[in-house]
């Protein structure tokens, strides 16, 4: 077969040429079409808001669709589109830049500038830029380039209101092999239904076929596309420079420079666990109160145990006024008297008065649980928010935060609640404080039981269950991380506090510290069923449970900024500017190596047939029995030629045609849906059925059960849901979710999900129910920060097709920055 190799360099300027050259020649008027749109949905045109709600689509809902009925609208998938690929030049708006793709679209917003900001890339250059944009890290050259994201002809005639450059979808099939399927492009070889005109129709486009392939095939080379990267995935490369905040070796930290080194210093401290609370209130004979501090008691009555009852009880019911602190107290006397001791703790006055010392204090109250002979729940009207009844009150005071490990932490199995208002005491058991005072009792009674002893938990489900618990109650907060260092408390390990952390680094620190069955680890493959969700939610989108994800990388830090540093990565980039031609193979056979040897003979018998019917005619004057020979070998190679020559387009798909064997691994994406019939057509030059839609790789995707009970993928938009996320996700703002559509050519599958930016990079990170789950990120240039934007489950075979990944800074939500129109105050460089 016979064209030159390809050269993406030479084929990407020629086809940079071509852009310009159709820029000039075009005859259609864009600009009318763009004043005369077409109607959408509702009556809307395009630009305006549509009516729909953009909210996500429901990941818990139902994916599965049986067989349709007759006529039903998910009986057969939406027919293939035609793409204006280069007429799509004529746009008003369009921009030229030299690298490929040229022809472009600007965004119409931009970030506020808030430079300046320094990056490093992969090769070790340095660059400093003020203005911030969306930009990828090329697979070619290791720079950090900006995106540029091809869109379906719908979006791409709408204004641009998205923050990186928008190009138009170009067919980049093999250019011979859309020549020879240019014939019978028409047909419906997937459903075989082709009516008879058809036939006449790719009769007459036959010839002309014939004479461009004819010319075509003079020239040796490979249609089917070059192999990359030793069949693989394109590569991410990317290399992450800085420091974390925390390491987990600790031979890492930045304070053990050769600078900043100190030899007492320790690395990552731990708080030490508190055996005996600092200081107890001790009642007299004459039922006096007196705080003792109990290092000074011990060392005086060496031997004597000191046992002491823990009042539990919230500000919002007892303040700091002083008849609350003398009812409190009365309560409290009242509760140690009934046990028989003669000494109780209680925060108002047991608290030491040196910051340092409260701080650590407070956070190790659960050890003072733990300590103590019994506890008590002290309630009475709040001064917030009046509760006349005593259920009432005992139900505000569950709402706070402090008070749930207080419940779980305290010794023997029931808890004396005591009334502030009267002299009522009502013993309640553990198991009922779940369903009579809390509002999370499915959750919350699990715990319970665990610190009974009647059901064990493991290590992974304590820390989630505590953790959503946690969240769930009120606390009025001293510093970022207060949750996570309540659930300090019921951990073995405790990290030395640090003020500066947030929540979630506090968290880190924590599961870090702590053996959770790698917990960050499995957090970072989950896909949140709710883009607004809490990172503490840890509900998936597939309803997986963390347990049921098995991580295939490790934190080695946590950054600055709720990151973690994670290794042991593999991952493939996204090519977003076009696709590209895909190698591929197929098995050699009799017909197609008979095929191979007529296409690359039949030019030279052509040229030998010629010459054989010339000398033949020269000859017949003096030697008619050669000439009559010449001539009839000649004849025959003649029509040997001309049966290649005019069979051309049909030896050509024998060549290429059926099913692949293998093909070059690409992951090619692009803003908005298609019909599967249309995407197979841009890359191969034809639809026979060799891309098929991925059946569970996204929450959008869908699947059926077809005559043969196999499960099969088929168009998202077949479920009404999702047709509506489409057509809505069309007139997206930024910061809000667009529908993007991945094309596998390793798997040979299609997969359509949400995401606010087009991830630039796919990362395996865990192993989840027989698939990989990948994470998709976008690239945060200025800190060199990974975001996670969606997760896609892929098939293990995709695991060894990608390359490793250096350490990768990883965050779990990108905030969307402060955005502006072009232009409002400040130029733009692209």
């Amino acid at each position: 077969m016979v064209v030159w190799p390809a050269n993406p360099f030479l084929i990407h300027g020629l086809q940079g040429a071509l852009e310009g050259a159709l820029r000039t020649r075009l005859n259609c008027d864009f600009k009318d079409s763009m004043q005369e749109p077409p109607r959408h949905g509702g009556g809307r045109l395009p630009g305006q808001a549509p009516e729909m709600p953009r909210d996500t689509i429901n990941h818990a809902g139902p994916r599965q669709f049986s067989n349709p009925a007759p006529g039903s609208p998910g009986e057969h998938p939406p027919k293939s589109v035609s793409l204006a690929n280069y007429r799509n030049l004529s746009h008003p708006a369009t921009k030229y830049r030299w690298e490929y793709p040229n022809a472009h679209l600007r965004p119409q917003n931009e970030y506020v500038p808030d430079g300046p900001h320094f990056h490093r890339d992969y090769m070790g250059r340095a660059k400093e830029k003020w203005f911030r944009d969306d930009r990828y890290i090329s697979p070619y050259d290791g720079r950090a380039k900006p995106l540029c994201v091809q869109t379906t002809d719908e979006i791409y005639r709408l204004p641009n209101t998205s923050t990186h450059l928008r190009t138009f979808m170009r067919n980049t099939s093999p250019f011979m092999l859309r020549i020879a399927r240019w014939p019978s492009n028409h047909f419906d070889y997937i459903n075989e239904n082709t009516p008879g005109s058809d036939y006449w129709w790719a009769a007459a486009k036959w010839l002309p076929a014939t004479a461009a392939l004819t010319v075509m095939l003079m020239f040796p080379g490979n249609a089917s596309g070059q192999e990359r990267n030793g069949g693989r995935y394109d590569r991410f490369p990317y290399k992450f420079y800085n420091y974390p905040k925390a390491a987990r070796n600790t031979s890492e930290d930045d304070r053990l420079t050769v600078g900043g080194r100190r030899v007492d210093e320790v690395i990552n401290p731990e708080i030490k666990r508190a055996l005996r609370p600092r200081y107890l209130c001790v009642l007299s004979s004459e039922d006096k109160v007196t705080r003792i501090n109990t290092e000074d008691w011990e060392r005086d009555n060496k031997g004597k145990p000191l046992e002491y009852v823990f009042i539990a009880y919230t500000a919002d019911q007892f303040g700091d006024t002083d008849s609350d602190i003398t009812a409190l107290h009365a309560i409290a006397k009242r509760a140690t008297r009934a046990v028989g001791l003669n000494a109780y703790w209680v925060g108002c006055s047991c608290m030491p008065g040196n910051d340092d010392e409260i701080e650590q204090d407070v956070y190790r109250i659960s050890d003072v649980i733990r300590g103590a002979h019994s506890l008590i729940i002290a309630v009475g009207p709040s001064n917030k928010e009046p509760a006349p009844s005593f259920d009432l009150q005992l139900e505000q005071w569950g709402k706070r935060m402090w008070t749930w490990p207080e419940v779980l932490l305290s010794p023997g199995d029931s808890i004396d609640v005591y009334s502030r208002e009267n002299n009522e005491v009502i013993n309640i058991t553990k198991r009922q404080f779940a369903q009579t005072v809390w509002k999370d009792a499915e959750v919350s009674r699990q715990l319970i039981d665990h610190y009974e002893g009647s059901i064990i938990l493991g290590r992974l489900e304590l820390v989630t269950l505590a953790l959503q618990c946690l969240h769930g109650r009120q606390t009025s907060q001293h510093l970022p991380g207060d949750k996570s260092y309540a659930l300090m408390g019921l951990m073995r390990l405790r990290p030395k506090i640090d003020k500066s952390d947030s929540a979630f680094q506090a968290f880190a620190r924590l599961s870090l510290a702590n053996d959770s069955d790698m917990l960050l680890e499995r957090l970072i493959s989950t896909l949140p069923r709710d883009p607004k969700q809490h990172w503490s939610s840890m509900d998936d989108a597939w309803n997986s449970k963390l347990w049921d994800i098995y991580p295939t990388c490790q934190i080695a830090g946590i950054g600055h900024d709720d990151t973690v540093i994670i290794d042991g990565l593999r991952g493939a980039n996204v090519r977003w500017k076009s696709f590209e031609v895909v190698r591929s193979e197929v098995r050699a056979n009799f017909k197609r190596t008979f095929t191979l040897f007529l296409q690359h003979s039949a030019p030279l018998f052509f040229y030998i047939a010629i010459g054989l019917l010339a000398g033949g005619s020269a000859m017949r004057s003096t030697n008619k029995t050669a000439a009559d020979t010449y001539m009839f070998i000649g004849v025959v190679f003649i029509i040997y030629s001309l049966i290649a020559i005019i069979g051309a387009p049909f030896f050509v798909k024998v060549l290429y045609g059926g099913k692949f064997w293998q093909t070059q691994p690409w992951l090619f994406g692009f803003e908005g849906y298609l019909p599967i019939t249309t995407i197979e057509k841009q890359i191969f030059g034809t639809n026979l059925g060799r891309l098929s839609w991925a059946p569970y790789s996204s929450p959008l995707s869908r699947h059926k059960k077809n005559a043969h009970d196999e499960c099969i993928g088929i168009d998202p938009t077949t479920d009404p849901s999702t047709k509506n996320l489409v057509q809505a996700a069309v007139h997206a703002q930024p910061g809000e979710m667009r529908i993007f559509t991945i094309v596998d050519t390793g798997n040979m599958e299609v997969t359509m999900f949400q995401a606010v930016r087009p991830p630039v990079a796919f990362l395996l990170a865990g192993e989840e129910g027989g698939m990989q789950r990948a994470v998709g990120v976008s690239y945060e240039w200025e800190t060199q920060t990974c975001y996670r934007e969606t997760v896609m489950r892929m098939p293990t075979v995709t695991k060894d097709l990608m390359s490793q990944v250096n350490r990768v800074r990883f965050g779990l939500k990108r905030e969307m920055g402060a955005v502006r129109p072009v232009g409002g105050g400040a130029n733009q460089a692209v």
